[in-house]
């Protein structure tokens, strides 16, 4: 009954949006234990030759916001997405709807009032990012559809037309505008039945206050930066990896600066030495191959008939 493009989920989804679903959570944490088994899962702790130190950790306030991705054309698929926003250092990421509901506790805070708007535009942005490939697929496959109908539709009615003539060279006019009429009218429908279409609407909005901690990172080429922490997400913020640019961990720290684990492999798979070993002796089969082999053959049978006595002619 909740299947994406039922009734019934369209019917819910269109009160949760009118209502404007609007909560408040807290992440409840007792221990500051998340601190270093995050560095650790995310590879910046003392093994690896980061040190660190916690300048201070402080309450934040982050927003969820829950979009609802719609695609349509021949065929129509949809699909949740969720973006967290912090408007203390304006970074935003994808959540995973699995993951987004862990450690939060209802926290009554009705005098909460962040600015909507600017994160808002954010978390919009950062969902076009998030989901432009996908957009791009769906609209190629669409668009690709489209023209396999057109040339169906101009095939068909082109030799309907043919047809027509060479049945009848000096019969109706009438009869050929009304195939050609009915030619532009399939021609109309499969436009707009395979024009893709991608719409999202909001959801709902959590505000969700979490510690956060600051931390001071140096690595291993002797850079510096800050970055922060908050218990919820357990993401570094304000790292970035030196070849792709990117925020995902994990990374992985080396003496000519800070990648992601993705770049590090692609770079160690580079740097791995490939094929054989080149060989000063030439390979059977060659002119200079095939003198050495006789070359070393004469100097053997020489050194034989030197051996036995016998003069070899």
């Amino acid at each position: 009954m909740v299947a994406p493009g039922s009734y019934f989920l369209e019917r819910l989804v269109s009160v949760v949006t009118r209502r404007g679903q609007w909560d408040v959570s807290r992440c409840a944490v007792t221990a500051t234990d998340w601190i270093s088994d995050t560095l650790h899962e995310s590879g910046l702790d003392p093994e690896t030759a980061v040190s660190s130190r916690v300048d201070g950790i402080e309450d934040e306030l982050l927003l969820l916001f829950a979009f609802r991705v719609t695609l349509v054309s021949d065929e129509k698929r949809e699909s949740f997405h969720l973006v967290a926003v912090s408007l203390v250092d304006g970074s935003t990421w994808p959540e995973d709807p699995d993951r987004a509901g862990r450690g939060l506790v209802p926290h009554p805070a009705p005098a909460i009032r962040p600015d909507l708007e600017a994160a808002y535009r954010l978390a919009t942005e950062s969902l076009r990012t998030t989901t432009g490939v996908e957009v791009e697929r769906f609209r190629t496959r669409s668009l690709g559809l489209l023209e396999e109908e057109v040339r169906r539709i101009f095939g068909y009615f082109d030799r309907t037309i043919d047809g027509l003539r060479e049945s009848d060279p000096g019969g109706s006019q009438d009869l050929l505008r009304a195939v050609m009429a009915e030619r532009d009218r399939r021609l109309t429908e499969a436009v707009e039945r395979f024009d893709p279409k991608a719409s999202a609407s909001l959801c709902s909005i959590r505000a969700i206050l979490v510690p956060t901690a600051r931390l001071h990172l140096e690595f291993p080429d002797g850079t510096r930066t800050e970055s922060r922490l908050d218990a919820w997400s357990r993401r570094l913020r304000g790292l970035a990896c030196k070849t792709c640019g990117g925020a995902e961990g994990p990374w992985r720290p080396s003496r000519d600066g800070l990648r992601c684990a993705r770049c590090a492999a692609t770079q160690a798979e580079s740097a791995r030495p490939r094929g054989r070993p080149r060989l000063d002796t030439p390979r059977r089969g060659t002119r200079a191959g095939e003198a050495s082999a006789r070359a070393s053959r004469g100097s053997t049978a020489r050194s034989r008939g030197a051996s036995s006595g016998r003069p070899r002619p």
